[in-house]
Formats: structure tokens, C-alpha cells, sequence
């Protein structure tokens, strides 16, 4: 039997409901990395990974996020840098100098490694290694950080890029929406 006097809460359905900040994020599905995000100088004037790249690419291999390299400089050189560096068969795809048409044009790496991945911007990020490639990356419309010292930290591993590649299009949306 019921009262009257109860208090019924008022049901709501989804379409009354305020949609979620991030419902607009796209799912991280790359992180392209440049050369010198993979590497810096040693001591002794060789080029060695930077510390905790080997766990970074690792986590985000076996997250199934694929990573991408891309470089100014010739194909063979790059080639023998990510293997040396990262070993054989973690790296999705690896575009050169050789591959574009303007090898001057960063953007333009950045636009091929999306299309051989067949992503858009908005399902990537990018890791620079020096702040003068912050600017392609941004002109391709990739969320872009840039790494002086090395992954260290909460965000050097799959969950921390997919935190952060969510975060980086949640204050953009909010910046568009104001």
C-alpha cells in the first residue's frame, strides 16, 4: 500500500542529462614520437634512449596503442636509431625525410604518419624532443608535448597518454565552447 505523502524523486532519462565534458575525446589510438624525443646525446657523444622510453613504448605496445616515428633526416639512419633504440617490431610505422615530397616541412611527416595509421589527429599524440617541432606537430592538429630530460613521472605509460590526450581535448573544447 502506498501513501501519498511519500516523496517519489523525479525520473530522468538520457536525453535530459548533461552530456559528459569528454564525450567529444576521441579514444588515443598512436603516440608519434620525433628522433629526439627518442633520444639524447651521451656522454660520450653517441645518441642513448631517453630514461623510461623503453617502459613507455612497452606499455603502450602492450595497451595496443601503436607508436609511430617520424624524422627529418634519411631512412636508413632513422631506421638504425629506432631499432637500436627501441628494438624490432614495436614501432607501427616510421616516416622519413624520404617519404615527403618537402622534407623541410615537419607537417607534413606528422599528416603521413596519421594517414599510414589511418587515425585522425584528434585519436593521436605527439611527443617532440625539442620545442622548434612543437609548432608542426600543433599545425597537424596533434595534442604535442615536449620532452627535455625523459619520461619519467605518472604520465610515462599508456594510461597517463590516454589521461593526458583526454585532458588536452577537454580544455580544448572548453576553449571553443567560450
Amino acid at each position: 500500500m502506498h501513501t501519498t505523502a511519500q516523496a517519489r524523486a523525479p525520473r530522468t532519462f538520457w536525453w535530459d542529462r548533461a552530456r559528459p565534458v569528454d564525450a567529444d575525446a576521441h579514444p588515443l589510438r598512436a603516440v608519434i614520437f620525433d628522433v629526439d624525443a627518442l633520444a639524447q646525446v651521451g656522454d660520450d657523444g653517441d645518441r642513448v634512449a631517453r630514461t623510461g622510453l623503453i617502459d613507455l613504448v612497452m606499455s603502450l605496445f602492450v595497451a595496443g596503442i601503436w607508436v609511430a616515428v617520424v624524422s627529418t633526416r634519411g631512412r636508413t639512419w632513422t631506421e638504425a636509431l629506432v631499432r637500436q633504440l627501441v628494438g624490432e617490431g614495436l614501432v607501427e610505422t616510421l616516416v622519413t625525410a624520404d617519404d615527403v615530397a618537402e622534407p623541410d616541412d615537419e607537417t607534413d611527416l606528422y599528416r603521413l604518419a596519421l594517414w599510414e595509421l589511418g587515425i585522425t589527429a584528434e585519436a593521436a599524440l605527439a611527443f617532440r624532443g625539442c620545442a622548434r617541432g612543437f609548432r608542426a606537430a600543433g599545425a597537424a592538429g596533434l595534442p604535442t608535448l615536449t620532452v627535455t630530460h625523459g619520461y619519467l613521472g605518472g604520465w610515462a605509460s599508456a594510461t597517463g597518454c590516454r589521461q593526458l590526450h583526454r585532458r588536452w581535448w577537454i580544455r580544448r573544447r572548453r576553449g571553443e565552447a567560450a
